[in-house]
């Protein structure tokens, strides 16, 4: 069932303090996003969710069907479970001509990794070729590539490349079980973006295990590539049946120190709060602190995000794609 938000709900307004928040921090980084990024937000629905009436018409679909070699801590493959499986290029296809027809907008090509974290773009890149054929925008979690495969992704016409970026090497051995190393991460951030891919960073705040380690880090690579435009920034999120389930998410307070400390750091890059978050309490208050500390896109918002921004000042704009995508008018 798509997420659901009452209209005629009164939200109640979270408060801005805590006693690990640094006010000054998110004042610093609101004032900076205002002045380069202008005074507005947008908000996005992403997959096939509906928000009061908004709906998106942006689907993810796996093209490895449910499996994945890495079996990462947090997931343990449990995401692949909520993408239609197309792990056949015809299906690949098929399904793209079926939301075309639907008037809806494009794809998020997703899929498990190999042992290498890689996924099998060889295999599909006649069937990505068709997709842009058809006018849909394709926007793909590459997995770690080198220089031939982004040469690849990008004569097929992909529109923007979605990578992870890890800090720490110890969290890439303990949680993905993988054995690539930042070195991987920043070889494939090089080799997408000397290829001329749109390439959208996305930082899992607290993914070793709901604690800090390796963010900083992340920041300080994306900040080498003066072509990438925007960073997403989203947080761990345990799920069932995973070595992670009962690991506390990280503080609301940390994440919005930390999406303030990535402001400062980017300045010049659109911030976005990503739809990979705790739902329910923990988002809201996130959302509305994330707002404070200077994002100019989130996915999958709730009232009260709303309306803190329209008491901002902040104009809010509609979008029915993944966040990581511009603005479509």
């Amino acid at each position: 069932m798509g997420l659901k938000v009452m209209a005629n709900a009164k939200p109640k307004m979270p408060r801005l303090d805590g006693p690990t928040l640094d006010f000054q921090l998110l004042k610093r980084a609101y004032d900076l996003s205002r002045s380069l990024h202008g005074n507005y937000l947008d908000v996005y629905v992403p997959g096939m969710f509906s928000i009061n009436g908004h709906r998106g018409k942006y689907h993810a679909v796996s093209i490895t069907g449910r499996h994945c070699a890495l079996n990462c801590d947090h997931c343990g493959g449990s995401l692949l479970n909520t993408m239609p499986d197309l792990s056949t290029p015809a299906d690949l296809v098929e399904y793209g001509g079926k939301i075309k027809s639907l008037g809806h907008t494009g794809l998020l090509v997703s899929g498990g990794c190999d042992e290498y974290g890689r996924l099998p773009w060889g295999k599909f890149a006649g069937a990505v070729t068709s997709l842009k054929k058809l006018g849909l925008v394709i926007t793909a979690h590459t997995g770690m590539v080198g220089r031939s495969t982004a040469e690849l992704l990008k004569n097929c016409g992909i529109d923007q490349a979605l990578v992870d970026v890890v800090g720490s090497d110890e969290t890439l051995e303990q949680v993905y079980h993988a054995h690539y190393g930042v070195h991987g991460i920043e070889s494939t951030l090089a080799a997408l973006c000397s290829v001329g891919i749109e390439t959208v960073p996305h930082i899992v705040f607290g993914l070793h295990y709901g604690n800090q380690l390796g963010e900083d880090r992340a920041l300080k690579i994306i900040a080498r590539y003066n072509n990438i435009k925007k960073y997403v920034i989203v947080v761990l999120t345990p799920n069932r049946e995973t070595p992670m389930m009962g690991i506390a998410a990280p503080a609301p307070e940390l994440v919005a120190n930390f999406i303030a400390t990535a402001r400062l750091e980017l300045p010049l890059c659109k911030a976005g709060l990503g739809c990979a978050r705790p739902r329910g309490r923990y988002s809201k208050r996130l959302e509305f602190l994330a707002i404070h500390a200077g994002v100019n896109s989130m996915a999958l918002y709730s009232d009260e995000a709303l309306a803190e921004a329209k008491k901002l000042g902040l104009p809010i704009r509609y979008n029915s794609t993944c966040c990581s995508l511009d603005p479509m008018v």
